[in-house]
């Protein structure tokens, strides 16, 4: 008897490590039904992302970032919004550090993007903000 409750216990505790772990690796923003994201930089104006593989192209590069253990003091650099089809929108806040990479925060876990990545970002932003 007690083996079987022993089984049982290892088989649910391998469900739920294999459970987190999935949670832990899916995308951060659906970008399939994303219309819009939408920049704020303090004391500047907004920037809106528009061109929809654009949006898509950003979405995916922020859902390649890292996840990373700290905390952020100082305010942001953009306060972004990102709305979707069926009027929900989600909110995250990004940071450009001084190494040429960026952090974002989303629902309070924050992430790390690539140097590659971060350009990436940017020359969409710098894109987006000329038209």
């Amino acid at each position: 008897m007690k083996k079987i409750i022993a089984f049982i216990v290892v088989i649910a505790l391998l469900v739920i490590a294999f459970f987190y772990v999935y949670s832990r690796t899916g995308d951060v923003f659906t970008s399939s039904n994303a219309d819009l994201i939408i920049l704020s930089e303090h004391g500047k104006k907004e920037i809106k992302i528009k061109d929809r593989q654009n949006v898509k192209d950003m979405l995916d590069i922020l859902n390649q970032g890292k996840q990373v253990k700290l905390t952020k003091s100082v305010s942001p650099d953009y306060d972004g919004t990102v709305k979707y089809h069926e009027d929900r929108f989600d909110s995250f806040s990004m940071w450009l550090e001084s190494g040429n990479y960026m952090l974002y925060k989303y629902k309070n876990t924050y992430y790390k993007l690539t140097r590659h990545d971060t350009k990436l970002v940017q020359s969409i932003i710098k894109e987006e903000s000329q038209s």
